[in-house]
């Protein structure tokens, strides 16, 4: 019987398909050998590239490779507070001469960059910019990195880098409570450097927790423990700067639940920069960071935490005094691109790229005015 010639057929047969829908190279019915594909051109990351706390950082520039200042450390005999001699005289006294004491510091800044490299053939024969996509993938994981680096430090086991900067987690801390000896920005942590000490609030009623909650001593988060340490923070001179409350994601939740129960709060949270919403306690914003769940400190009964403080759990938030924390920058260079192609002047690979460098380093200038709040229940 004739059969009508048809090109169709025989092309299905030549490439060993009986369908356009369901078969053909790989397991996905878009790609039987006759379907005419467009693959959309907008990349999906599987992966988080955003930051939450250092975008809320003030960046200063320096002209040398380290930033070096002067804390007035010694307090007045006669007045308790700063370095006043402030006393009440009769007219035919004396007067005594004081002048304040002082301690210098340094933060050394440090060198970190993000590279990529797209090949020519990968650019011609790619879609879209890959130049510009590749880029854009290194600019952002500058800025995870940094992150990483001002919260968990040099600690590598928090997220830090062994060569970083000293981070949050190497500075919210104390001596007294303690027994802390880190150096920090060039002078060790030691009796009768209290200056050193960062302002503390214990999640407990009593030293020590009443071990209820999870690890021994530990309490769950409660606002009380937010009100304390805006007070500490207050009374030391904190009450008028730029402050931030500092927390894991998951930690963020348990709040947003404390609040979301209290009436009185008419304004929980603040829309900022960005078109994002934060939550905010007495006005100032709370801060979630994936980066936070390994910044933990737990209270023992020898009130040394050598072997707790870098516990690496989630027993930790922190409020963060802004107006004086900040990045310095060595000649203001922060996430410059720097352009390159092939591997080396003497080679011409057929290759372009570049990478994005910058020479920071985070500094405290004061510390008692940011809070450590510890012996939180792990979440």
């Amino acid at each position: 019987m004739y059969q009508a010639y048809s090109p169709l057929m025989e092309v299905r047969a030549a490439l060993g398909t009986t369908t356009n829908t369901s078969t053909g190279v790989g397991t996905i019915s878009a790609q039987g050998v006759e379907i005419q594909k467009m693959i959309d051109e907008m990349t999906v990351k599987a992966y988080n590239d955003s930051v939450d706390f250092t975008k809320l950082l003030q960046r200063k520039s320096i002209n040398q490779l380290s930033y070096i200042w002067n804390l007035v450390v010694e307090e007045s005999a006669n007045s308790g507070f700063g370095n006043s001699s402030f006393a009440f005289y009769t007219e035919a006294a004396g007067g005594a001469e004081y002048t304040s004491a002082k301690v210098q510091l340094a933060a050394l800044c440090k060198g970190y960059r993000t590279d990529y490299a797209v090949s020519g053939l990968m650019q011609a024969g790619g879609m879209g910019n890959q130049l510009a996509e590749e880029a854009s993938y290194a600019l952002a994981g500058l800025a995870v990195g940094e992150e990483r680096a001002v919260i968990s430090g040099n600690v590598t086991a928090s997220y830090g880098f062994a060569s970083s900067f000293y981070g949050l987690l190497n500075i919210m801390g104390s001596y007294v409570t303690f027994t802390h000896t880190s150096n920090l920005y060039g002078v060790a942590r030691a009796n009768g450097k209290t200056y050193l000490d960062t302002g503390l609030v214990a999640a407990t009623t009593v030293a020590g927790g009443d071990g209820a909650d999870g690890a021994s001593g530990s309490d769950s988060l409660a606002l009380p423990d937010l009100d304390a340490a805006i007070t500490v923070s207050n009374k030391r001179g904190g009450k008028s700067h730029r402050r931030v409350f500092l927390c894991s994601e998951d930690r963020l939740d348990e709040i947003a639940q404390l609040l979301q129960a209290q009436q009185r709060f008419t304004a929980p949270s603040l829309n900022v920069e960005g078109g994002m919403t934060v939550l905010t306690y007495k006005g100032i914003q709370i801060i979630g960071s994936r980066f936070m769940d390994k910044n933990g400190i737990a209270f023992n009964a020898a009130n040394n935490d050598a072997d707790t403080h870098f516990s690496h759990v989630d027993q930790a938030m922190y409020l963060i005094d802004l107006d004086y924390t900040f990045m310095a920058h060595c000649r203001g260079i922060n996430a410059r691109h720097v352009p390159i192609s092939g591997s080396s002047a003497e080679n011409r690979y057929d290759q372009e790229g570049g990478y994005f460098k910058t020479y920071g380093v985070l500094v405290m200038k004061r510390f008692d005015t940011s809070v450590l709040i510890y012996n939180l229940k792990d979440i």
